[in-house]
């Protein structure tokens, strides 16, 4: 009798921390994970360099708000976001470089962080499959993912407000 009266309740599994944190905390825990891995690539031109020759090997471009009335970061950042949605490069655009420089423990002022791209995890060199293998991703990577899915194809990609610490 007891048995018969028990209703199963489906539950709903988190991918982690990430997935109950605002899209902020998520894009810190991957910006940190790929620092620690040295996946990162910050600077407007570096990225630039780096996509021109390993556009394949980049899972995210990160890119801080331009100054108002800076018109020339402004067109090359629209043409970095042409690129990178061309080449399935998901971009996400957070409000302050200043927070990006702080999230990544950088106290050094002449380093460029209006763009930060990010890099697969390290693929096994043994491997005969040229395929990424997602599963390698974190939680808090697949989570940005989902995010970025939600917004692919919109004109505008809405602006991330990044924790402070």
């Amino acid at each position: 009798m007891y048995n018969e009266s028990v209703v199963t309740v489906k539950t709903e599994s988190f991918s982690g921390v990430a997935a109950k944190s605002p899209i902020g905390q998520c894009i810190k825990t991957v910006l940190r994970r790929a620092c620690a891995e040295k996946r990162l690539t910050n600077g407007l031109m570096p990225a630039l360099q780096f996509l021109s020759k390993n556009r394949c090997s980049t899972l995210f471009c990160i890119q801080a708000e331009a100054r108002p009335g800076d018109s020339a970061t402004h067109m090359q950042e629209v043409l970095l976001q042409a690129f990178c949605m061309e080449n399935d490069i998901y971009t996400i655009k957070v409000d302050s470089e200043e927070k990006l420089k702080n999230l990544l423990g950088c106290s050094k002022t002449s380093l460029d962080f209006s763009c930060v791209l990010i890099h697969y995890p390290f693929m096994d060199p043994f491997s005969d499959s040229q395929e990424i293998d997602l599963s390698i991703l974190s939680d808090a990577e697949k989570d940005l993912i989902d995010h970025c899915e939600t917004h692919w194809g919109h004109s505008q990609v809405p602006v991330i407000k990044l924790p402070e610490k």
